[in-house]
């Protein structure tokens, strides 16, 4: 008897059970790709926080030696530089690259835009990119993509005579 009374008081908590669980099924999994989006996100912005370094890494050299582009001009290979590092980025083609200079000694604004600079002009390299999270809600929610930037600015080598 006892075990008949014990079976009847507790056969409802196996649907119980289950309805929470449905309940909250779906707040874990926003969550657990919340997360999976974000660090998505942060990997994408150090991505092409890197290539923007690279690319202005390059710039201050004034080399023109880089393999890809058909046409080898200094411009071509920053280009070229900050592309070889975000291959990997889902959506490549959204990326673009910007620079400007400003003049030694001066430094004075506005910069020269789309010009890489001579010797000791300081150089700007831009990286722009359009992040698309993998979750459709995520799209819906915040935006079909999120548009990030990044920048690196140096100053070019005196490969030649600073004037």
């Amino acid at each position: 008897m006892k075990t008949l009374m014990r079976w009847l008081r507790n056969r409802g908590q196996a649907g119980q059970t289950l309805a929470e669980f449905a309940l909250i099924l779906p707040l874990i999994g926003l969550i657990i790709f919340g997360l999976v989006d974000m660090a998505r996100a942060m990997q994408s912005y150090v991505t092409i926080q890197e290539a923007a370094r690279d690319g202005a890494r390059y710039a201050v050299t004034g080399r023109i030696d880089c393999v890809g582009p058909p046409i080898q001009t200094r411009e071509n290979c920053i280009a070229q530089a900050v592309k070889d590092r975000t291959d990997h980025l889902n959506n490549s083609v959204t990326i673009t690259t910007t620079y400007r200079s400003w003049d030694y000694p001066a430094y004075a604004d506005p910069p020269a835009q789309n010009d890489a600079g001579d010797q000791c002009d300081a150089i700007e390299v831009e990286v722009n990119y359009n992040y698309q999270p993998m979750t459709p809600i995520f799209n819906t929610l915040i935006a079909s993509s999120v548009p990030m930037k990044a920048r690196e600015r140096l100053v070019n080598e005196p490969f030649g005579t600073c004037s």
